[in-house]
């Protein structure tokens, strides 16, 4: 390949900012995928799919619309201001369908035209659902209908009537399915308490990448721009990208666009800390921004960075939360100190506050308590702002 084909084929193999859309470049997450096939193929089953922030559930809804074949998808992203019927009447507006009409008399020709399902909605109707029971209902064609970010959906009147519809549809529909995707660490936070839904609709939790599906995103992108890496070296970014696929990306897409510049062919240490230096430069604002407030903005920022690179580095539980015990520990070791909770105490409920960036939230009272970043993207970001400097 030709450095111009390398760099056009590396706009494809890593995609740090915008979602993931062609299957070929799409790794890992084969169980989750799996799953949500599984729901396709059982009748009168739905799904949702949530989890944290930055794991891949809209390049998952992606996906969906271009490998599950023998259907039509049609996937909407919500917005806050969407309604119940906003978001149907925009879903049924992709729809599209050539109707054949043969005309008057011998040998008359066939005239095609294209039928909008949007225009057999009335917004108006005094029971929408049943419309689009019925609409459903009539077609012939198999429909997977995708409503992505519906965590921005806060009004619970519409979030009523997607569970409603859900009921109905498992009821009564055949020929459809229904996939809501969001950011939630349970489904309750996106569609609310509704035992009716237990049976039809499949659960499907999007945790980070496992090592394996991280080190595979290493491995397949840079084989695209034939890219060499050796195993330190992926094990190094694997650690740092802390479970998202979106800092695996970010550092590999600079590392090999350095690289290829270069001429060269392996992706070195020396290329890892530009990478690093470039991604942390290129990473999301708000993210910088509530760091420079946690950790630089007072005269002792250097204890403030040590907690929160200790925060960082303190194991997860299944809530993805950590103790204080942990990060005490850590802390002590970084610093060579050995000091006791209540040095650390202070810091830890600033850090939850405004004026620190909000960077971490507190979870229960207590000796139980724990804290987890209120961003969970934070912690990566931390990490590689650690080794940046």
């Amino acid at each position: 390949m030709t450095k111009e084909e390398k760099l056009q084929a590396l706009k494809w193999a890593f995609s740090p900012v915008t979602p993931i859309k062609k299957e070929e470049f799409f790794y890992g997450r084969i169980n989750q995928l799996q799953k949500v096939c599984d729901a396709i193929n059982e009748s009168g089953q739905h799904a949702i799919v949530y989890g944290e922030r930055g794991v891949g559930k809209t390049s998952l809804a992606n996906i969906m619309s271009e490998s599950i074949t023998n259907l039509y998808p049609i996937k909407i992203t919500c917005n806050r201001k969407d309604t119940f019927i906003s978001l149907w009447q925009q879903a049924f507006n992709k729809i599209q369908f050539s109707k054949t009409t043969k005309g008057i008399g011998f040998n008359a020709s066939e005239k095609k035209t294209l039928v909008n399902l949007g225009n057999h909605l009335n917004p108006q109707s005094s029971n929408f659902e049943a419309d689009i029971i019925n609409v459903v209902s009539s077609l012939s064609h198999y429909l997977l209908f995708i409503f992505d970010e519906f965590d921005n959906i806060t009004d619970q009147e519409t979030r009523e009537s997607f569970a409603d519809l859900i009921k109905s549809f498992s009821d009564n529909i055949q020929n459809s399915t229904i996939v809501l995707v969001g950011i939630a660490d349970d489904i309750e936070s996106l569609i609310g308490n509704h035992q009716s839904l237990e049976r039809c609709l499949k659960q499907v939790k999007m945790p980070r990448m496992s090592e394996s599906e991280s080190t595979e995103i290493i491995e397949k992108g840079l084989e695209k721009v034939e890219i060499s890496i050796p195993k330190s070296v992926k094990g190094e970014i694997v650690e740092f990208a802390s479970g998202f696929p979106h800092y695996i990306h970010l550092i590999c897409k600079y590392g090999a666009k350095e690289i290829i510049e270069n001429n060269k062919q392996e992706f070195s240490k020396s290329y890892l800390n530009i990478a690093i230096k470039k991604g942390i430069e290129n990473t999301n604002e708000q993210l910088k921004s509530s760091y420079r407030l946690a950790a630089i903005s007072s005269a002792t920022s250097s204890k403030w960075q040590s907690i929160l690179y200790a925060c960082a580095l303190s194991p997860l539980d299944n809530y993805n939360c950590f103790s204080k015990a942990d990060i005490l520990e850590n802390y002590n070791k970084l610093t060579g100190k050995d000091v006791k909770g209540d040095s650390i105490s202070y810091n830890l409920k600033q850090l939850c506050e405004a004026e620190r960036g909000n960077v971490l939230d507190k979870i229960g009272k207590g000796i139980n308590s724990r804290y987890r970043f209120a961003n969970p993207m934070m912690r990566a970001f931390i990490k590689l702002k650690i080794k940046s400097n």
